[in-house]
């Protein structure tokens, strides 16, 4: 979902560039509300477990298309650019960076620098058919809306793998020192339906500065996220999701790295905090988390905690 939401600054900065273009969009059907600040637009939702031919079939119906721009470059999304180029589409895939990806993890952590980053990559795919469209233009799809004094923090604390999420004490210990900076916080935890949620619920004990997502359809979620005065998240979607809506977004680090190029978009360095590379040298061991190093498990014990309240302090200007 991380990379989906990535796109989006990427389509509707072209939607307003470009605004007389039809744009379809095919994803999974649930990821459908990530796009609703988008206009015009239509959408081929595919469906839990649907299969290619019938996907296809419903892909067709919508023809002709001039344009196929594959910003997923997987197998489904190959074969379907290649039926269209038989109907007289023009294609071209995202450029997934292998060769660069290889040699940023071959690299010290010390000298280490940004690789072309998730949306460089997608506008690439745009500018190949000869749309002018640049980094610097890009920007959130919508601006938060404040509508109080009191401060909202959003908290994301899971991600997809172990290694690059935080460890639940301390995690749990930051929020609660960020409910003691000022009684009037609210914090709001985000998890996905099911054990996460019910492992927030546990979280909030009937603390009267907590709650949780519980509940909430994605669209519902994204309107709460317009809402926040702070997000801090792993590096997963909740983050992307929330600078997407021009929240600032604090992310934490464990066996990935910002400059892979999947830090979230419009933040400042300063709002990544990485683990203790002096003591974790094969650190950043994964593009996206799923190599885990043994003796590596207590890597996020070694980001500074203390960095990461005084950054929180100094976004919310307390």
């Amino acid at each position: 979902m991380g990379d989906v939401a990535m796109c989006l600054p990427v389509l509707k900065t072209f939607q307003n560039k470009y605004p007389n273009h039809r744009i379809s969009i095919l994803t999974k059907e649930a990821f459908v509300p990530l796009f609703k600040d988008l206009s015009n637009v239509e959408f081929i939702g595919l469906k839990k477990g649907e299969g290619i031919f019938s996907l296809l079939q419903r892909v067709l119906k919508l023809q002709p298309f001039d344009l196929v721009l594959d910003l997923h470059s997987s197998l489904r999304s190959a074969f379907v650019c290649s039926v269209l180029a038989l109907k007289g589409a023009k294609t071209h895939k995202i450029d997934k960076r292998r060769a660069a990806k290889k040699k940023f993890l071959n690299t010290e952590s010390a000298l280490l620098k940004p690789i072309t980053s998730q949306a460089q990559a997608y506008l690439n795919v745009v500018e190949h058919f000869g749309f002018k469209l640049n980094i610097k233009e890009l920007s959130p799809i919508q601006s938060a809306k404040k509508n109080s004094n009191q401060r909202h923090i959003g908290v994301a604390p899971f991600a997809a793998h172990s290694s690059k999420t935080y460890p639940e004490d301390l995690m749990q210990t930051l929020i609660e020192k960020i409910c003691n900076i000022n009684s009037g916080n609210q914090v709001i935890l985000f998890g996905a339906p099911g054990s996460q949620q019910e492992q927030l619920k546990q979280w909030c004990d009937n603390s009267a500065q907590l709650r949780t997502n519980a509940g909430l359809s994605l669209d519902k979620e994204l309107v709460l996220m317009t809402k926040l005065d702070l997000m801090i998240s792993m590096d997963s979607a909740n983050g992307h999701m929330a600078a997407n809506v021009g929240v600032p977004v604090i992310t934490l680090w464990g066996s990935t790295h910002p400059y892979a190029g999947y830090q979230p978009l419009f933040q400042p360095f300063k709002n990544s905090f990485l683990p203790d590379y002096e003591r974790y040298p094969q650190l950043p061991s994964s593009i996206f988390g799923e190599r885990e190093i043994r003796g590596y498990e207590d890597a996020m014990r070694s980001i500074n905690q203390e960095s990461i309240l005084s950054r929180v302090k100094e976004i919310l200007n307390l």
